[in-house]
């Protein structure tokens, strides 16, 4: 009897340590099935396999058993759901865009997404308790594996690490090698490629990530400290009060623009307004926020990111020429914000004030008008909306609901497919209804407060809406659509700056139809207030009949990678 209980003790200490392995391994499991670097790929398949269960059990070489599984499960098991989300979304390994994503996401956003995914918090929990449950209650502190294993190991890891070497020194040979090409160069090659290919390895890829993304916050913040000498050489301008407005719109596409067309009449204020222009053709520089707003404010562009950290930002550039600037936001601000913020006479942060649970870009008018209040100088003010930021039916109030049904609080990200595409689309128009109102409010605020003032409006970058047979949704994708690049781009102005600056308002008009990026921002704001500066560029400013139409850009990608976008692509958009 004491022989059958210990072989039952026994089998079930190796049932429970089998769960156990299986529960560290479904990231790795889900990679297999669902990336798209993967699927479809059986070499590639076979691969990441075996690396992954070679790295799954090399801590238990060292290890005992419980001691092992307590590592694994603060080290992988504690990542796990963030592999699976980027994988849902984006059908990806954990990269740069996904934990910038999360480490710079705000206490109420956080809490918004997960209230949205109950059912999923739960799963995860579960999960979770199920694990150290049976860790605790069933897992002796012995040792892995027996000396016959281990031996097995000691001998086909290495194996393993040579077979890898001598395939990947292969490929390089093969794919880099040139008559300049040395030994030296190739083992070099051989040794990013294997990181490459390790970086997309769970739990690893997420380590990396994370160390990628506190690398750049990090270089960020030094090289913000290196710009207090640096100056723009712009000799203060001696005019009358006159008022410059920057709206960074967010998440907000321009198909879905009525007065561009739609078929929804979703900017029945704008559209009305004799004195607003919509450009046709202008696409962002970045498909993610925190990519995007440095690149607009900035002289920095995706072929030279590195410029935003080198330069002060257009608030910077207009103080030098004697206005009085301001920050207003509805958003959590990021470090290169900060440094911005800081410089600036005036600050607004929506989140710091606003405690109540759903807030409104409307939200943000006291403080501006306030702002305009003050009168005797001129104003530049950056307003940062939460625009159509998902969940697009928490961006607006009740009242907006004119398309529905919408995806409200009872639906959650599980119920983002294209069955429900309707449902999203009527919410997200919903949104781009509230931003018409918003605009058209804050104008009326400005033709109140200031009789001479210009604005543009773009939104930081567009959105997937399962739009066709791609079926791509929200954002911040690795192959950036047309959807998400085009973005509204409207310039609003008075009659008095009309008055003022008949040719600009004439130019601005006559170059709605050219294809431009956000890089034309920094440039055209300075240009429209009549700054002349070095640093402006005749051929970036919509205000000039000297402004350059391209043909093709650079987009950076959820990974910060810059992808070639042709302006032929909106084409397919209007189909």
């Amino acid at each position: 009897m004491g022989l059958s209980r210990l072989k039952d003790k026994t089998t079930l200490t190796n049932v429970v340590t089998g769960l156990l392995l299986f529960i560290l391994f479904i990231p790795n499991i889900a990679t297999l099935l669902y990336s798209e670097d993967l699927v479809g790929f059986v070499v590639k398949q076979a691969g990441y396999l075996v690396v992954s269960l070679i790295l799954l059990f090399l801590p238990a070489v060292f290890l005992k058993k419980k001691a092992y599984f307590i590592v694994e499960g603060i080290l992988s098991l504690t990542f796990a759901p963030i592999e699976l989300a980027s994988l849902y979304l984006s059908r990806t390994t954990t990269h740069f865009m996904m934990i910038d994503t999360i480490l710079n996401t705000n206490w109420e956003e956080a809490k918004e997404l997960l209230l949205s995914v109950p059912s999923v918090v739960v799963a995860v929990v579960v999960v979770w308790v199920v694990y150290y449950c049976l860790l605790f209650g069933f897992i002796p502190n012995e040792k892995f594996f027996p000396r016959k294993v281990l031996r097995v190991f000691f001998v086909a890891i290495p194996i393993t690490l040579l077979v890898g070497c001598v395939y990947f020194f292969r490929l390089t040979r093969l794919t880099y090698t040139s008559e300049k090409t040395t030994l030296l160069d190739n083992l070099e090659d051989m040794k990013d490629m294997i990181v490459l290919k390790f970086d997309k390895i769970y739990p690893f890829d997420v380590y990396l990530s994370i160390a990628d993304v506190q690398k750049r916050n990090a270089e960020v913040r030094e090289r913000q400290k290196q710009l207090d000498s640096f100056s723009f050489n712009i000799t203060p301008k001696e005019d009358p009060e006159e008022t410059v407005v920057l709206v960074i719109g967010e998440t907000a596409r321009w198909k879905s623009f009525g007065l561009n067309g739609y078929g929804r009449n979703t900017t029945p204020l704008l559209s009305q307004n004799p004195n607003v222009v919509s450009y046709s053709h202008a696409v962002t520089l970045a498909n993610l926020t925190s990519n995007s707003v440095p690149l607009i404010l900035t002289r920095a562009n995706s072929m030279n990111t590195e410029l935003a950290d080198m330069e002060k930002s257009v608030c910077e550039a207009f103080s030098e020429a004697g206005f009085s600037t301001s920050w207003v936001t509805a958003q959590e601000v990021t470090p290169f914000q900060e440094r911005i913020i800081a410089a600036c006479d005036n600050s607004f942060q929506q989140g710091k004030i606003i405690t109540t649970e759903r807030l409104y870009d409307m939200d943000l008018l006291p403080a501006i008008d306030s702002i305009l209040g003050k009168s005797g100088h001129s104003n530049f003010m950056v307003v940062h909306t939460q625009g159509s930021h998902f969940r697009y039916s928490q961006r607006y109030p009740e009242q907006f609901d004119k398309y529905k049904p919408i995806f409200d609080n009872s639906m959650d990200f599980t119920s983002i497919t294209s069955e429900n595409v309707a449902y999203l689309v009527n919410a997200y128009d919903n949104s781009i209804l509230y931003t018409d109102y918003f605009l058209s409010s804050l104008i009326g605020k400005l033709n109140a407060r200031c009789p001479v003032w210009s604005m543009i409006y773009l939104s930081d970058h567009g959105e997937n809406l399962y739009d066709d047979e791609r079926n791509v949704v929200l954002h911040g994708s690795l192959v950036v659509t047309e959807y998400e690049a085009h973005i509204p781009f409207i310039v609003a102005y008075s009659d008095g700056y009309k008055a003022k600056y008949p040719e600009k308002v004439e130019n601005l008009i006559a170059n709605k139809d050219k294809n431009i990026t956000s890089e034309v921002v920094f440039h055209s704001l300075l240009d429209m207030a009549d700054i002349r500066a070095g640093v402006i560029a005749d051929t970036l400013c919509i205000g000039q009949n000297t402004l350059k139409s391209q043909t093709s850009t650079f987009i950076l990608n959820g990974n910060r990678v810059p992808v070639f976008f042709d302006f032929s692509q909106l084409e397919r958009e209007r189909r």
